[in-house]
């Protein structure tokens, strides 16, 4: 599935990327014992997700999907409710309530390692690429042209911006691919999606990969290529994210209710042990990172739309 039909998906559905769409009343996201400072970083009026924070921990990248609805006029004068739907990239300082919209038409953000630039899937061309700009969101420099898949999204780029990983939409398939910095050297890795790098060593790789009708959380060895299912189940586990130390896992899952699309945060140590859950209730919660200091950023539909909420675990301290 593409982007653009994702979108169309969460519009009518109410889903993107698993996300269950936020019901007309608020509900209730509470801590469990080991969490604490759970507070909510974003209150803008659209859908928000995929929040990305800045290596020196200070700012906040995210997407945000509003939706206007406005009447006009037919040509046989009846009058005619139209909707805009506009997907962008929001960058704000964490605590403060300003924001910055940085692009139109453009998708899952990351930041360049010095802070010198953003990486993200702009969507805009008839196959979405990966573009680059500067932290302003001006000038747009191609880095994939679009034929590496149908669908080139999440792209995450290593510490010496040598190498770019990325997914795409090869086949009826979402594969996990690299590329150097220029867009050559295109290899396809795997299958999977929702990519993140382990920031302390970034030959390794954690991803979202099916396994019979559930999502489980792998982790990969870019050296070996030797591949490793860290969840399991019947129900999902997904959305993985080192932590910046690389000690540490953030996902979410549905365990608590499998009949449910509902999924709470929790965190475990790198090799999968130590499991410990930080939200519950009736909420849904997904796309988790980790700032510097250890607090995890998340999407979570507590009031209404989709957010970005965060916390801090109690033993990452």
């Amino acid at each position: 599935m593409n982007i653009r039909k994702a979108l169309l998906i969460f519009l009518i559905l109410g889903s993107f990327s698993g996300i269950v769409y936020a019901q007309k009343s608020s509900m209730v996201i509470a801590p469990t014992g080991n969490a604490e400072g759970l507070t909510r970083e974003t209150v803008d009026a659209g859908q928000e997700f995929y929040p990305r924070i800045s290596p020196d921990g200070k700012l906040l990248l995210y997407n945000s999907l509003e939706k206007t609805t406005y009447f006009t006029l037919s040509e046989t004068g009846n009058l005619m409710a139209k909707t805009d739907k506009k997907l962008r990239i929001i960058k704000k300082e964490i605590g403060s309530p300003v924001t910055n919209p940085l692009v139109t038409d453009a998708a899952y953000p990351t930041w360049m390692p010095n802070n010198s630039g953003i990486l993200f899937s702009y969507v805009k061309p008839v196959r979405a690429v990966i573009v680059r700009s500067s932290l302003a969101g001006v000038g747009l420099n191609y880095v994939s042209q679009g034929e590496m898949g149908e669908d080139d999204a999440e792209p995450v780029i290593t510490r010496d911006m040598s190498k770019i990983y990325f997914t795409t939409i090869m086949g009826r398939s979402r594969m996990i691919c690299s590329m150097d910095a220029k867009g050559g050297n295109f290899t396809v890795l795997t299958e999977g999606g929702h990519l993140a790098l382990n920031p302390n060593d970034n030959t390794k790789i954690i991803y979202n990969a099916k396994v019979g009708k559930v999502v489980q959380v792998f982790t990969m060895d870019l050296k070996t290529g030797q591949k490793a299912q860290l969840t399991n189940g019947d129900y999902n586990n997904k959305d993985g994210a080192f932590s910046t130390d690389g000690k540490y896992i953030a996902f979410v899952s549905n365990r608590e209710n499998p009949k449910k699309r509902n999924h709470h945060l929790y965190v475990m140590k790198v090799e999968g042990t130590d499991l410990i859950q930080l939200t519950q209730g009736d909420t849904d919660e997904g796309d988790p990172c980790f700032g510097p200091d250890g607090t995890v950023y998340f999407y979570s539909n507590a009031d209404k739309n989709y957010n970005i909420w965060k916390v801090k675990p109690r033993y990452t301290r």
